[in-house]
């Protein structure tokens, strides 16, 4: 079924406005009403802006378009809140989550707007103290197993005893721990330095883990690949990579300090794993 086709029909057949709603005229910034909710000028440009691709053809025309589909999207919304699914339990989750993840990006954007690229000088720095994210630019080949993050975090201390892949494998199992395997391979590249050091100071044949998104992934190196990378490239490279490492030092700073400064309760064994160091570390990581 076309949902537009759908969206229209329903949109005909249910939302009946008030006289005083749909007589309201837009104008200046406000470029359309839609049972007396605005649409703005601003809206529409943001609509416009976030496109995946540049609209061709007529401006005015596509202006239009565009709008009328934010019109027909803000009619389904309001159907949708008719129905009462905006005080859904589900829906209001969901719409905290969105809201969330929306100030996290934009706080990342703007304090991303304040971390100036480095000079020539410590470009070079970093390219000489960082061999293997350039000159020694390696893809690791590596035999996987991955598996879902388990309720019990602390299961997955009995993986610490074992020295292979296999030994991971019996572990696993009796863990009664459903888990995939298969090969990829890591780019050094990709991997922070701190990291990659402590992945190159195993014993060979010893796996490691690197958090994914969602899963823990255990691997162990079993081949290497030089990877090449072009002189010219080289310095906006670095550059690049030296601007998100400090990026990230910075949001890290501003989470710690938010974090030290908070009150934060959980329940029983919900709270953050304290590893063996003393230090904590959080259930989803």
């Amino acid at each position: 079924m076309d949902f537009r086709i759908f969206a229209r029909l329903a949109v005909g057949t249910i939302v009946i406005c008030s006289v005083p709603a749909c007589s309201s005229e837009p104008t200046g910034q406000v470029v359309a009403v839609v049972n007396g909710e605005e649409i703005t000028q601003q809206e529409l440009n943001a609509q416009i802006s976030e496109l995946p691709s540049p609209p061709v053809g007529d401006e005015k025309a596509v202006r239009r378009q565009i709008l009328q589909q934010m019109v027909e999207r803000r009619l389904m919304a309001q159907v949708a809140k008719q129905d009462g699914l905006d005080r859904d339990p589900t829906y209001i989750i969901r719409e905290r989550r969105l809201k969330e993840d929306l100030l996290v990006q934009m706080y990342g954007k703007k304090v991303a707007d304040t971390v100036r690229l480095p000079d020539a000088a410590s470009i070079d720095n970093y390219v000489s103290a960082n061999p293997e994210k350039f000159s020694q630019r390696t893809a690791y080949l590596v035999d996987q197993i991955s598996f879902d993050v388990p309720k019990d975090l602390m299961s997955l201390k009995k993986l610490e005893q074992d020295k292979t892949l296999a030994d991971v494998e019996v572990s696993l199992t009796a863990l009664n721990i459903k888990f995939s395997k298969g090969k990829n391979s890591i780019d050094s590249g990709r991997i922070p330095t701190e990291i990659l050091k402590q992945i190159l100071s195993l014993p060979a044949g010893e796996p490691f883990i690197i958090p994914s998104q969602g899963k823990v992934v255990v691997s162990v190196i079993t081949g290497r690949q030089p990877v090449s990378i072009g002189t010219q490239d080289v310095s906006p490279m670095a550059a690049q990579i030296m601007r998100s490492e400090n990026l990230s030092k910075v949001l890290q700073t501003r989470l710690d300090d938010a974090r030290a400064k908070a009150t934060i309760a959980y329940q029983a064994g919900l709270g953050p794993v304290t590893n063996p160091d003393g230090s904590k570390k959080s259930p989803s990581k």
